[in-house]
């Protein structure tokens, strides 16, 4: 018992100092840059990917890879995560109390059960990847994944209760951050980018204006391999199993913020081999809505009174179009007032808009 507590108390010293260190933290880089350091000593990971998700779909929208795989190794890696499914997936974690994973453990004791252990961290020298599904009362908003290589001692169950420890509170700190970035985000005029991907994820075709709307690309003409992996991860999804041929998500440009990303499947490969087309656009209000209100933590009448008092809906006509009397709209509206800090419908609308983005 005393060994029990003894962890739990450690757990606990390791989750504040990572929180603590997290708060001060300006960008998502920064976040997951401060979360790395303050944890490699307990959780001595070889490489470490900080990813953030959409938390209505858990779509990788981008993150910090500076310690994870390879660029290289990226396209195969989300093609199984999306497409082909595997063990210790995201969305296995969601469905879960405690959101942590280890894949040795998921795939029975046979890691070759999983092709994202025989296809990437096997013939890269790893033994073993834990997962953390960082989420709150709100929903999820980003995941840590960690490897360890061969030479290393395996991940035990001290490692997994840290892991544990610090997945709510590095949920709150990371959503609270993506508020922060859609207060600072910025309108752009840049014009839509095209990407052709062929059944391999490899590019076979790029616009310039590609470039402009994806970090650290400086050269569009030659972006094999160099795509930010949530342009892979949307053009993934279209081919899983079941799946509709076309597929929206979105991701975040430190330059242009919130990005759209349509992805559209061709059954019939063109003479170029594509097989995938991702457009890549200005993102707009339907895609800043959805992440506002998820990240104030609104139930779903809440969102749709919200949505009819940004159309200037009158509580009478709300009432009716919801189906509710106008004393509920009147208690909805409360909640929804408590929620994001404000005092009227007035300051909700200039809350929703001025504070995190103006429509153009």
């Amino acid at each position: 018992m005393g060994g029990q507590g003894e962890a739990s108390r450690r757990a606990a010293r390791i989750a504040d100092a990572a929180v603590r260190a997290a708060q001060s933290a300006r960008s998502v880089e920064e976040f997951f840059g401060t979360v790395k350091r303050a944890t490699r000593p307990a959780l001595r990971f070889d490489i470490c990917a900080g990813v953030t998700v959409d938390p209505q779909t858990l779509m990788n929208t981008g993150g910090d890879y500076r310690d994870g795989l390879p660029p290289d190794r990226l396209p195969r890696m989300l093609d199984i995560e999306y497409r082909e499914g595997d063990a210790n997936a995201l969305s296995d974690l969601a469905a879960r109390a405690t959101p942590v994973g280890l894949l040795s453990r998921e795939t029975g004791g046979c890691l070759e059960r999983s092709p994202r252990y025989r296809d990437i961290m096997r013939p890269l020298g790893f033994r073993d990847e834990l997962r953390v599904l960082l989420r709150d009362r709100h929903g999820a908003w980003g995941a840590l994944i960690m490897g360890r290589g061969d030479d290393a001692p395996p991940f035990e169950a001290p490692d997994l209760a840290v892991a544990a420890s610090l997945a709510r509170p590095l949920g709150s700190v990371l959503r609270r951050l993506h508020l922060t970035r859609l207060a600072e985000e910025g309108a752009t005029a840049a014009a839509p980018g095209l990407v052709l991907l062929d059944g391999d994820h490899e590019v076979v075709h790029v616009t310039p204006t590609v470039a402009m709307w994806c970090d650290d690309l400086a050269d569009a003409g030659d972006a094999k391999g160099g795509l930010p992996p949530a342009v892979y991860a949307v053009a993934a999804a279209v081919w899983a199993p079941g799946a509709d041929a076309s597929h929206t998500s979105w991701m975040h440009s430190r330059t242009h913020g919130r990005v759209r990303l349509h992805a559209w499947r061709l059954d019939e490969p063109t003479p170029t081999r594509a097989r995938t087309a991702v457009v890549v656009e200005r993102a707009g209000p339907s895609e800043h809505f959805a992440l506002i209100v998820a990240a104030y933590g609104l139930t779903p009448r809440e969102r749709e009174i919200t949505a009819l008092v940004l159309r200037g809906c009158s509580t009478a006509d709300i009432s009716r179009r919801a189906g509710v009397s106008p004393h509920t709209v009147q208690d909805h509206l409360k909640a929804v007032f408590d929620k994001t800090g404000v005092r009227s419908r007035r300051d909700l609308v200039a809350a929703l808009f001025a504070r995190h983005y103006a429509v153009g």
